[in-house]
C-alpha cells in the first residue's frame, strides 16, 4: 500500500467527488434559464471526527436538546390556511412543550403557551376553533387575546387580579410562504436572519405563497429524531435502500450546499434523468424508459430520446405536457432541473421543505416522548388551480407507531419508498444502543455527503452550551455526548 503524504491529505480533505457529472454541470446543459438560487452552491469542511452514538440514545441527551434546542429554535407550527378565522387553533406540541397558535380577533396570529396559569392543566387537546380558551378543570378562561376573562370564584384569588399579567404566556410567531413558525425564546433572532438562504432562494426563484395543503400524514417512527432527520439528508442511501431507482438518479452525484453567510440553511439536491455512478454506462433511451415507468407523473407508452438529446431534456417535456395541464399552469419556461430534481432545503433543527414545480414536498420533525421514537411530518403543499377557489386544507392522518406509512391515504408511491427506509431506521437506532467494550462508540459521517449532520450536530451542541452558561450551570452536563470539532 502506497504511503500518503499525511500533509497532502489534510490540504485536500473535502474536495473529493463522485464521478459523473455534478448537480453545477447538469444546470450548464440544461434546455431552459436555471434560477439564479440553484447555481448559489457553496460547500464548508465540517470535520471527518465521529459523532458520540450516546447523542441519539441517551435520555440525558434529549433533557438537554429539550430544556435547551426545542425551547430556542423555529419551528413549523402549521399553515396559515389552517387559521382561517378567529378562533381557528392548532395545537403544536414539541418534546414537553405546548403551545395554541390561533388567529386573533383582529385577525392576527399569536402563540399561546397551553397551560392553565392556576394549576398548569393543558388548555387545548386538539386543534378547533373556539370562541375562547377555557380551562376544563376549575374553568378558568382567556379570550383570544390571551387576557383572563373568567375566573369562578373570583374573591378567593385576589393575588390574582393583583399580578401585573395574568394574560397567557406568549411566544414568537412568524409567518413565510404560507406557514406558520414560532419560536418559545423571547429572546430569539428573528425569523428572517435565521432562515436568511431559505428566504433569499425562495423568495425569488420559489414562491410558494399560493399553495395550499393537500396531504398531511404524521407517524411516529421507532428512532431518534436525529436518525429519521438523517435518512432523509443525503443520496448516499439510495444504492443500498432504493436500489429501484439507479437507472435514473445520479445518487453519488448529489450535491450539497452550506453556506457560511446562513448557516442554519443547509440544501441537498440530488438529479434525476441520468443514471447512478455506481452502474455501468447506460443509453439515454435507458434511462429515460425506466425513469418514466417508475414515475407517476408519466405519460402512458414509450418516448423516443431523439439523436443527441438526453433523458433529462425528454423526460422533462414529458412532465412539463402532464403537470401543466394538471396544475393550470404553463410550464414551457421552468427549467429541467425544476422538473426533475430533488433540491431539499433545511432549516435547522427540523423543517425541510422541497424547492421545485408543480408539489412541493415538506418534511418535519419532533422528539417523540423517549430517544427511541419521533414523530415525521409528510406534508405536500399544491398550486391553487388559476380562476379557481381555494381548495380545503387536507386533514391531518395520524399513524401509530405499528402502522405503514402506506395506510396514508394520497401518500402515493412516495410511501412506498418511504417504506424502504422505515425498514432501516430501528436496525439502526438498536446498532446506536451497543455499547459493549469492544463495539464502535461513534457515528462516522462522510466528508462530503453526510457533511450537513455534523453541522446540525454542531447547532445542538452550541444551543445546549449557551442555555447552560445562561443558566449558570456547568458546561460538563454536555461532556460524555460533545461532538469532537476535529
Amino acid at each position: 500500500m502506497t504511503a500518503v503524504d499525511p500533509g497532502l491529505e489534510l490540504k485536500n480533505l473535502g474536495k473529493a467527488r463522485s464521478t459523473g457529472p455534478s448537480v453545477q454541470d447538469l444546470l450548464e446543459a440544461d434546455t431552459r434559464t436555471v434560477p439564479v438560487s440553484l447555481k448559489d452552491h457553496s460547500y464548508e469542511l465540517q470535520g471527518i471526527a465521529d459523532v458520540p452514538k450516546s447523542r441519539y440514545t441517551s435520555h440525558a441527551f434529549a433533557a438537554l436538546e429539550n430544556e435547551f434546542m426545542w425551547t430556542k429554535t423555529w419551528q413549523m407550527a402549521c399553515t396559515v390556511d389552517e387559521l382561517a378565522q378567529p378562533g381557528d387553533h392548532v395545537v403544536y406540541d414539541v418534546a414537553d412543550q405546548s403551545l395554541i397558535v390561533t388567529r386573533t380577533k383582529d385577525g392576527s396570529i399569536k402563540a399561546y403557551h397551553n397551560s392553565c396559569l392556576h394549576r398548569g392543566t393543558k388548555l387545548r387537546v386538539d386543534d378547533g376553533r373556539v370562541a375562547s380558551f377555557r380551562c376544563p378543570f376549575h374553568g378558568w378562561r382567556w379570550d383570544l387575546d390571551g387576557e383572563l376573562v373568567e375566573l369562578p370564584a373570583e374573591w378567593d384569588f385576589p393575588q390574582v387580579w393583583q399580578q401585573a399579567d395574568s394574560c397567557l404566556p406568549q411566544a414568537q410567531v412568524a409567518q413565510w410562504c404560507g406557514f406558520v413558525f414560532v419560536n418559545l425564546d423571547p429572546d430569539a433572532t428573528a425569523f428572517e436572519q435565521v432562515a436568511g438562504k431559505l428566504v433569499e432562494h425562495f423568495g425569488r426563484d420559489f414562491d410558494m405563497s399560493n399553495r395550499y395543503k393537500a396531504f398531511h400524514a404524521v407517524k411516529e417512527v421507532p428512532a431518534n429524531w436525529k436518525v429519521v432527520m438523517e435518512a432523509f439528508a443525503e443520496g448516499y442511501h439510495v444504492i443500498a435502500t432504493h436500489p429501484q431507482i439507479l437507472e435514473f438518479a445520479g445518487d453519488a452525484n448529489s450535491e450539497y450546499s452550506i453556506w457560511s453567510e446562513s448557516p442554519f440553511v443547509t440544501r441537498f439536491v440530488n438529479g434525476f434523468g441520468l443514471q447512478s455512478p455506481h452502474l455501468g454506462n447506460l443509453t439515454e433511451q435507458q434511462v429515460a424508459d425506466a425513469y418514466l415507468a417508475f414515475s407517476a407523473r408519466a405519460a402512458r407508452g414509450a418516448v423516443e430520446v431523439p439523436e443527441g438529446s438526453t433523458a433529462r431534456a425528454v423526460v422533462a417535456d414529458v412532465f412539463r405536457s402532464v403537470m401543466g395541464p394538471l396544475y393550470g399552469k404553463d410550464l414551457s419556461q421552468i427549467s429541467d432541473s425544476e422538473m426533475l430534481d430533488a433540491h431539499l432545503y433545511h432549516l435547522f433543527p427540523a423543517f425541510a421543505p422541497w424547492a421545485g414545480t408543480g408539489q412541493s414536498l415538506v418534511y418535519r420533525w419532533r422528539p417523540g416522548p423517549t430517544p427511541d421514537t419521533c414523530f415525521m411530518d409528510v406534508i405536500r403543499m399544491m398550486p391553487v388551480p388559476e380562476g379557481k377557489d381555494r381548495p380545503a386544507v387536507a386533514p391531518i392522518q395520524r399513524l401509530q407507531l405499528e402502522q405503514k406509512w402506506t395506510e396514508a391515504v394520497g401518500m402515493s408511491g412516495l410511501a412506498d419508498v418511504f417504506e424502504q427506509d422505515m425498514a432501516n431506521l430501528p436496525k439502526v437506532q438498536l446498532g446506536l444502543k451497543m455499547t459493549a467494550k469492544r463495539a464502535k462508540k461513534g457515528v462516522s459521517f462522510g466528508v462530503y455527503q453526510e457533511a450537513r449532520m455534523r453541522l446540525i450536530h454542531r447547532h445542538i451542541d452550541n444551543c445546549i452550551l449557551e442555555g447552560l452558561a445562561a443558566e449558570g450551570r456547568s458546561a460538563d452536563e454536555l461532556t460524555p455526548f460533545v461532538m469532537p470539532q476535529g
